[in-house]
């Protein structure tokens, strides 16, 4: 599992961070200490605190988490 943490903030942000990560042929979990949600779901990215930055803990491959990084470069932290 690949980590790296991201900020989102603005519902655009968020917005642009789901549809970036619904795009990734792998699972993409985001959140912090205490709770973790679906990147891919707007319900569950919603219910997240994002006044800090987040964890981002992505299944896959090395060249998958470079390509993903990359499409999500302006959210990283």
């Amino acid at each position: 599992m690949k980590q790296f943490d991201i900020a989102l903030h603005s519902f655009e942000d968020v917005q642009d961070f789901v549809e970036v990560a619904t795009v990734q042929p792998f699972r993409i979990l985001v959140g912090n200490d205490r709770a973790r949600v679906n990147a891919k779901s707007f319900m569950g990215m919603f219910s997240l605190d994002f006044s800090e930055p987040v964890h981002v803990r992505a299944d896959c491959t090395d060249e998958e988490c470079s390509r993903f990084k990359q499409a999500a470069a302006r959210f990283l932290v």
